[in-house]
């Protein structure tokens, strides 16, 4: 797919009406001083309860660069993502949360460094606006996930990175439901490397992650990245069978020198329950991975379109800036990319190069 601008910019938004305005007032200059006036913004509104999308119409209406697309539901901020890297066009694509604790004005930075070669360039937080918890669960969220993870790079927690065209096009053919943005990036290789940046506080509103959402987006990474949890599983088991060898023969001993057997009833009690969760817990494990099974044998879209805002975008809905509900694929996206290629023959160059389909 050709390139039709130098910086494409993808920020999911979920009940953010109070920040999205500063979000595009800090990030125009920025991506004017980088690239002129060769840029967008892809706002993908991810089922807001609050006056988000008003804003997205709004600035759509004054600015045609800002591109708006309006789940028919939450699906989540990883399909969010996913959502807006298929409508880019940039030579280069940027992710971002929309809450400004990724802040524009450090965009130079990874801008500067995909300048050495680099296909993938994220962001390493010198210093978190977190608590002090959120901090401590999110670093061990990491550990475990790359200890448990087989993928060639590190995954990291922050969505804040610059990817160039060739990588972002690789990126969007990966259709699987159970998604982590950034363990992908992670598995699709290429060359990649981090700069640091300040994190900025949150300029309105509260997090969307909960305490039982991160927990449950850690359980949806771990089982989604590797399959050692059904090998730990069978090395308790048969941990566990060798314990019963060896308390069976510390038994039968024990019978023919002192002379009884019995050991009591809170002992067998303890035994049995001890057993029967274990059994339950490894049934859990095994059911995540069929469960995975299932849902990707559907063959169901990742997520649905209402709207779509912006003359790029509106190929998305048949009647037209997204007034008919349609479900975008990945067959779709490459008919209208074929569609761009067709009428725009631009020269191929570094950040627009597409590796074969």
């Amino acid at each position: 797919m050709p390139c039709t601008v130098a910086y494409s910019v993808v920020a999911p938004v979920y009940n953010e009406e109070e920040n999205i305005q500063v979000l595009y007032d800090r990030l125009r200059p920025v991506l004017t001083q980088m690239a002129g006036e060769s840029w967008e913004i892809v706002l993908v509104d991810d089922g807001s309860r609050d006056g988000s999308w008003r804003e997205i119409e709004r600035l759509n209406a004054l600015d045609a660069r800002v591109i708006g697309l309006r789940f028919s539901r939450n699906f989540g901020h990883h399909m969010a993502l996913t959502a807006g890297l298929d409508a880019t066009h940039g030579a280069r694509v940027v992710t971002m949360d929309s809450d400004l604790q990724d802040q524009p004005e450090e965009l130079p930075k990874l801008a500067n460094k995909m300048d050495e070669g680099f296909d993938l360039v994220y962001a390493t937080r010198v210093s978190r606006q977190h608590s002090a918890g959120k901090q401590w669960t999110s670093r061990l969220f990491l550990y475990l996930l790359n200890k448990l993870s087989d993928v060639p790079h590190e995954i990291t927690g922050a969505v804040f990175r610059m990817m160039s065209r060739r990588f972002v096009d690789q990126l969007c053919r990966l259709r699987e439901r159970h998604r982590l943005f950034t363990g992908l990036t992670a598995w699709l290789g290429f060359k990649q490397s981090t700069v640091e940046v300040i994190h900025g506080e949150r300029h309105a509103g509260e997090t969307k992650y909960t305490l039982g959402k991160m927990l449950k987006l850690a359980l949806d990474s771990i089982t989604s990245f590797s399959a050692k949890p059904l090998y730990y599983v069978m090395y308790l088991g048969m941990a566990i069978s060798a314990i019963a060898v060896l308390f069976a023969f510390y038994t039968v001993i024990r019978y023919f020198v002192i002379g009884y057997a019995t050991l009591g009833y809170a002992s067998v009690m303890t035994a049995v329950t001890l057993l029967g969760g274990l059994i339950l817990m490894v049934l859990g494990v095994i059911g995540q991975y069929v469960g995975r099974i299932f849902e990707e044998q559907k063959g169901r879209p990742i997520y649905i379109l209402d709207q779509a805002l912006g003359s790029e975008t509106s190929r998305y809905a048949p009647g037209g800036k997204g007034i008919t509900t349609h479900e975008v694929t990945w067959e779709l996206l490459n008919e209208r990319r074929q569609h761009d290629t067709n009428s725009d023959p631009s020269t191929d160059t570094q950040d627009n190069r597409v590796l074969s389909r």
